[in-house]
């Protein structure tokens, strides 16, 4: 089986995924709490007398992120801010789109990485993305997924 540039894809540049999710760290939440708005979840003061609803928010923060994300992942292994800048999420065997269930149950569950770095906790953030700078660019969620991503056709960097 051909890998990398024989097989005519490239992995994506660093400044490229960091830009993705740079957009997906902002568009993301902010669709999510107009959802938790539109539901009531935070507005409803009954919702905080047993403390914070993290369940309920989390759900409604899965829901924001397939509303966003969910057809591109499906159809083409891009979320909006890899779809931006042009590169999407393959599976690392085969180069094709990775099965949906992977991309939601296995590699989502990382997303919130990027949120965790507000509340303390920047030194998991910071290991995923130091794997990323190594020579396949593959993070700690790409190795975990079995995924790696790679420019969209037709834009080699």
């Amino acid at each position: 089986m051909l890998q990398g540039r024989e097989r005519g894809d490239m992995n994506a540049a660093v400044w490229r995924r960091v830009t993705a999710a740079a957009v997906d760290f902002v568009i993301v939440p902010s669709v999510s709490m107009i959802i938790m708005l539109i539901t009531g979840a935070l507005e409803n003061a009954e919702a905080w007398t047993g403390g914070f609803p993290w369940l309920r928010v989390g759900l409604l923060g899965v829901v924001g992120y397939l509303l966003v994300n969910g057809v591109l992942l499906w159809r083409y292994g891009q979320t909006l801010g890899k779809r931006l800048v042009k590169i999407k999420i393959v599976d690392h065997e085969s180069g094709q789109v990775p099965a949906m269930w992977k991309l939601i149950v296995v590699r989502a569950p990382f997303f919130p990485l990027m949120h965790a770095t507000l509340i303390g906790f920047w030194y998991l953030l910071a290991l995923d993305l130091l794997t990323g700078l190594r020579a396949d660019r593959r993070c700690i969620h790409d190795w975990v997924s079995g995924t790696r991503v790679v420019a969209a056709a037709g834009d080699k960097d």
